[in-house]
């Protein structure tokens, strides 16, 4: 049934609606012969509304629809259950009523813009066609509250008078709705406000209904669980410690990994391993004992004891000899793992490494690419592949899961740049890939077996992965505390961008090396004609992001964070004027406290006004105001305070990450040949930047 005559049919369903509902009615055979005479053209209607396909493996008769082989090129956390819906669940609601939401839904599938949700500017929201698996995201939601609405009818008044009685969800009084929120078990989130936009549209009431349905304020409801509106940072974003942190360890890992397996000279990111080298972390590669000859070794013994012949082996790592029989071709699994234990190795624990180097690439990417999980999932690593150079810059080509009628709004499209630690993170995930015989950058740690087909890993998966990960680092209390979800990294990014807009100061060595080159790829026509700021970067990022409203909600919480960093009357400050600082805002707060005014309720009314932090770098500057000039001040024309030397200077424990850095920085430096005659200042630099962490009370290094 071609597309017009669908809908012609949808739009119908006004005209037919009581033949319908008399014709789900269990009618005497006397009075069906009597429909059937008299109602010529609404039985071929009905018929054809029956019949009708709505997807390539259901029709609107169906109680399961499933639109899985309408998509054959979803995204892995797509495909399955979330492009099916299942009606028949629903027993509470009346089957009139259900077919009433079926025309609605389908005719959503088919033209969205006959709905035309609007905006709160006026302009339409809707586009011309949706996915299936996000309508029934919605309507899912919707129906589980229409169930409720229906269960607590029956409660009153008896499911067998409802299921009989109620005709329509016009029928239902807004005495119910709050009686169903009050029991309604699931979260009451955005979804089902735009469920009830649907049920509202004009064009269900012209379609549809014969009258509009009863008009309820949701949010006035006394809902059983709400969800939190003013979701913190905490619960969208990582602690900035655990993004410090796992940003330092991942990167470190990898370079680690590549320099033990002989790959030194492929790393694009020196920096990286010269921090590692200089910092007190201990070889995770030396501790197992991983050399390219062990690596290659493992390789084998994976591939061997998962049934491969000797030719694919060697086709993939050249062996070293005594991984040969007397034959000269790879020994079998069993043997090799012999030979491996008799060097002294323990083979879970070198199972254990090399996940740990897969689950470091992992978060790297997703970290510093702003990926949303379906897009992270379709990366192949394989040879290193997806990486491709356009004007000077490295990008990364995967997959955007978008029907191909959508425009996308946001940053990339199906390219994201790949700064120098990401480009690295790719390389070695292309070695991590043979052990698994998977092309994917995240797959299930196994070996494919022979003959089956690779698959990559949904969110499911990347959510344990990063549990895992991060339970290793820093702890299992933590990845708990965390509650880790796949965007949160697309979040994180987005938030320290919003952060480094509003004033606090880079948390990350390697953000800047993702602004520098989101900028560079930008300019050259890619997405805009001019370069990008911190913000705007943020802005654009989380502008399609699966989780409406990230803009609003990470900015503020940048915003927040800032003014709660740079405003708390409690908060622990150093430099010369540092005691001033903090004697005016006790003095703001106790004259607000005393109003009746609670702390946090003048930090939100400080974000409300637009105060944010107007200074950035390694701390707040007091001077530079035009009425006041003096020339003591070291950092004129700069945005770098010295606490040591700056009378004017207030550094914040937020400035912590941005001092250790700076005391990182000159300590790689410290015993270069090249550096030499700069040594004192740098032993300087680094010794002012221990002071300054050990007056906030902060580690020297995490």
């Amino acid at each position: 049934m071609d597309y017009e005559k669908k809908l012609n049919v949808l739009t119908g369903f006004a005209e037919h609606r009581l033949y319908v509902l008399d014709a789900l009615d269990h009618a005497t055979v006397q009075k069906k012969k009597q429909l059937q005479n008299n109602y010529t053209d609404d039985i071929e209607y009905v018929t054809y509304l029956m019949d009708k396909p709505v997807s390539k493996l259901s029709k609107f008769s169906d109680d399961f629809w499933d639109f899985n082989d309408d998509y054959p090129n979803a995204a892995r956390n797509v495909q399955g259950a979330k492009l099916r819906i299942s009606f028949s669940k629903y027993t509470d609601i009346p089957r009139f009523v259900l077919i009433e939401i079926k025309i609605i839904f389908e005719l959503a599938l088919l033209n969205n813009s006959i709905f035309k949700l609007q905006s709160k500017e006026g302009q339409s929201r809707t586009k011309k066609v949706l996915k299936a698996n996000s309508l029934i995201t919605i309507f899912e939601n919707g129906l589980t509250f229409i169930s409720e609405i229906f269960k607590q009818a029956s409660h009153e008044l008896g499911y067998e008078f409802v299921q009989e009685k109620i005709r329509t969800l016009s029928d239902i009084t807004p005495e119910l709705y709050s009686k169903a929120a009050e029991n309604y078990d699931r979260i009451k989130d955005i979804e089902l406000d735009k469920f009830f936009k649907y049920l509202r549209s004009p064009a269900s009431v012209q379609y549809v209904f014969e009258k509009p349905i009863a008009y309820v304020e949701l949010n006035s409801l006394k809902w059983k669980k709400l969800a939190n509106t003013n979701s913190s940072k905490k619960e969208q974003v990582l602690p900035d410690l655990v993004f410090e942190s796992l940003s330092k360890m991942a990167s470190f890992i990898i370079v680690d990994f590549l320099s033990a397996i002989g790959a030194s000279a492929k790393i694009s990111d020196p920096n990286s391993l010269e921090r590692f080298n200089t910092s007190e972390y201990l070889s995770w590669a030396n501790k197992e004992r991983v050399t390219h000859e062990i690596f290659n070794a493992y390789i084998a013994i994976r591939l061997r004891t998962k049934g491969y012949p000797p030719s694919f082996v060697t086709n993939i790592v050249k062996p070293y000899n005594w991984m040969l029989n007397k034959d000269s071709n790879v020994m079998g699994g069993t043997t090799l793992r012999k030979e491996l234990k008799k060097r002294g190795y323990k083979l879970d624990d070198l199972r254990e490494y090399f996940n740990l180097v897969a689950y470091a690439c992992t978060y790297v990417v997703g970290q510093y690419t702003g990926m949303r999980p379906s897009e992270l999932s379709e990366i192949r690593v394989q040879d290193c592949s997806c990486l491709v150079q356009d004007d000077g810059v490295w990008l990364i080509e995967s997959t955007v899961k978008k029907h191909k009628d959508e425009i996308s709004t946001g940053l990339f499209d199906d390219r994201w740049v790949a700064i120098p630690i990401v480009k690295d993170a790719i390389l070695a995930a292309s070695y991590i890939s043979k052990i698994k015989v998977s092309p994917y950058l995240i797959s299930n740690v196994d070996t494919v077996k022979p003959g089956s087909s690779p698959q990559s890993m949904a969110s499911k998966g990347i959510t344990h992965q990063m549990n895992s990960f991060i339970g290793q680092l820093l702890g299992k209390n933590i990845a708990d505390e965390l509650k880790f979800n796949p965007y949160m990294l697309r979040h994180t990014l987005t938030y320290q961008l919003f952060k480094a807009e509003v004033g606090l100061p880079l948390i990350s060595f390697q953000l800047k090396h993702f602004v520098e080159s989101i900028s560079k790829y930008t300019s050259t026509g890619a997405t805009s004609s001019v370069t990008l700021g911190y913000g705007d970067i943020g802005e654009m990022l989380s502008k399609d992001g699966n989780r409406k409203g990230d803009t609003k909600s990470l900015r503020r919480a940048a915003e927040l964070d800032a003014i709660k960093t740079a405003h708390n009357p409690n908060g622990t400050y150093y430099g010369g004027k540092a005691s001033e600082h903090k004697k005016g805002l006790i003095k703001t707060f106790s004259g607000y406290i005393a109003e009746g005014y609670t702390e946090d309720e003048v930090y939100e009314a400080m974000v409300d006004q637009g105060v944010a932090m107007i200074y950035m770098g390694q701390g707040l500057c007091y001077g530079g105001r035009a009425e006041e000039y003096d020339s003591s001040l070291p950092c004129i024309g700069s945005l770098r305070c010295n606490p040591a030397r700056c009378k004017q200077a207030v550094v914040t424990t937020k400035h912590a990450p941005k001092w250790r850095e700076v005391y990182m920085l000159n300590k790689n430096n410290l015993n270069k040949p090249e550096y030499l005659e700069s040594r004192e200042q740098i032993l300087a630099a680094m010794n002012e930047a221990k002071m300054v962490l050990e007056n906030l009370g902060e580690a020297i290094e995490l």
